[in-house]
């Protein structure tokens, strides 16, 4: 106060001028209030400028503040297919056609710099969801903390590789309808010795991609992958070898996920009458009848073996263990799980990997003058396979004169990267069952073939 004139510092101004804006955003309230407001530890920063750009190893747009320790990035991802069965098709209502079977939304960033944050959605056949929502700590790399729903570790194709970056368009007969799929958790996780060591471990809810708890039960799951000869230097041969395992333990009491075993497609609950898009672009084998539950032990594992070296990538994985299921009130069975698979790729074009990451051709494809190139050029093969024991059938599990629990898969197929953001799978998928299945016009199967071009745009 000076000569009858209150004197305001423009600081303190700003202060009530924000504080007024608050006040009316939420439509009056008690103006002493800003006198409440906080001083002590507030900064008072104001607006801040973001800083745009393009994350050319993961994706996205990103915003962040000069320091990075406010960050919001923006992602996403869609896969337009086409689809031609041999006919007649086993299954009641597997048809030929075009489909999308993903298209994703992700956003993503930090709240300071070892406080990161994700959640998207996704939208699976004619299904929108929640796919992730979580909040990860890192403090120390070697020990981070992750809470929420995000993949949960088993599996070195699910846990390790994006879909985006698989050889082919879907993972193997294993991992299509026994990976542990998306599940709300706790982990601990991270990177040792040197970055020799990948490890991740953590309790989780039950079932597999469950937006909620069915029951008070948790399941144990562990992964850990090995690079021994990592930290040499780049070029040496063994340098991206990779061997580890992992496993998926639990007892369960649950509705059955899955219902249906299928060649090509994640697992879900819908059965096998369903007219849902899922149901007719997936080819069925195994159809659990409608009062089955899974009930019991759960006990599956996982080694693998991969190795990448220039525009060589190699997959391989043994598979094994059971899982219990109940016909209605009867006693549950365990039920023996087996599968393996192993699988190759090759870049023709030049270009070189250390591990299934996005890929940047060498010579975009362009039609434009002074700008021509025809992408990078990837052949792919591999051979799958799943056989569940007996018991499937001799407890009343599934109706063994329509289905089979032995299912062998052979894929031969080329990737063509048109640019980093665009890819088209173009796969011939081979699928041979160990008895005949039910077809589309009431005659048996014993094999099936899948012509499929699949084309993915990641930004």
């Amino acid at each position: 106060m000076e000569n009858g004139v209150c004197h305001v510092s423009p600081a303190a101004l700003a202060v009530a001028r924000r504080a007024g804006r608050r006040l009316a955003r939420s439509g009056g309230g008690d103006p002493t209030a800003i006198g409440r407001a906080q001083e002590v530890g507030n900064l008072h920063l104001g607006k801040i400028g973001p800083n745009p750009y393009y994350d050319f190893d993961d994706g996205g747009v990103h915003f962040a503040t000069r320091e990075e320790e406010l960050t919001f990035g923006l992602r996403g991802m869609t896969q337009l297919d086409g689809m031609l069965y041999s006919r007649p098709t086993p299954g009641p209502v597997t048809s030929s056609g075009f489909y999308n079977p993903r298209s994703r939304i992700y956003f993503e960033g930090t709240a300071t710099k070892p406080i990161s944050w994700e959640f998207s959605f996704q939208n699976f056949y004619d299904t929108v969801a929640l796919l992730d929502a979580y909040v990860n700590f890192d403090y120390d790399p070697r020990f981070q903390l992750r809470i929420g729903r995000y993949k949960a570790p088993f599996g070195y194709k699910f846990y390790r590789i994006h879909i985006w970056d698989l050889l082919a368009p879907e993972r193997s007969l294993w991992a299509n309808n026994f990976e542990a799929n998306r599940r709300f958790g706790a982990m601990l996780w991270g990177v040792l010795a040197n970055q020799r060591i990948e490890y991740a471990l953590g309790s989780f809810d039950s079932q597999r991609n469950s937006l909620r708890p069915f029951n008070s039960r948790q399941d144990f799951l562990g992964f850990v992958n090995f690079k021994p000869f990592y930290p040499w230097a780049e070029g040496f041969l063994l340098r991206n070898l990779q061997l580890g395992g992992s496993v998926d333990l639990g007892n369960e009491n649950q509705s059955l996920v899955p219902a249906v075993l299928r060649t090509n497609q994640d697992p879900n609950g819908a059965a096998i009458d369903s007219t849902a898009a899922s149901n007719a672009a997936g080819l069925p084998f195994l159809a659990f009848n409608p009062n089955v539950m899974e009930r019991g032990v759960r006990a599956l594992w996982e080694t693998h073996l991969a190795y990448y070296y220039q525009g060589l990538s190699l997959l391989s994985a043994l598979e094994g263990g059971y899982d219990s299921y109940a016909n209605g009130t009867a006693p549950s069975v365990h039920v023996p799980i087996n599968g393996w698979f192993v699988q190759a790729g090759y870049i023709l074009t030049g270009e070189t990997i250390r591990d299934r990451t996005l890929l940047q051709p060498l010579h975009p494809f362009d039609l434009r003058k002074g700008r021509f190139g025809l992408g990078a050029w990837e052949v792919t093969a591999r051979y799958s396979q799943l056989d569940l024991g007996s018991q499937v059938f001799t407890a009343g599990l599934a109706d063994p004169h329509l289905w089979t629990n032995h299912a062998k898969m052979v894929d031969v197929g080329a990737n063509w990267y048109l640019n980093q953001l665009v890819k088209v799978y173009f796969d011939w998928e081979h699928s041979m069952f160990g008895s005949p299945v039910t077809a589309t016009d009431g005659t048996f199967r014993s094999s099936n073939d899948l012509f499929w071009v699949r084309t993915q745009v990641y930004f």
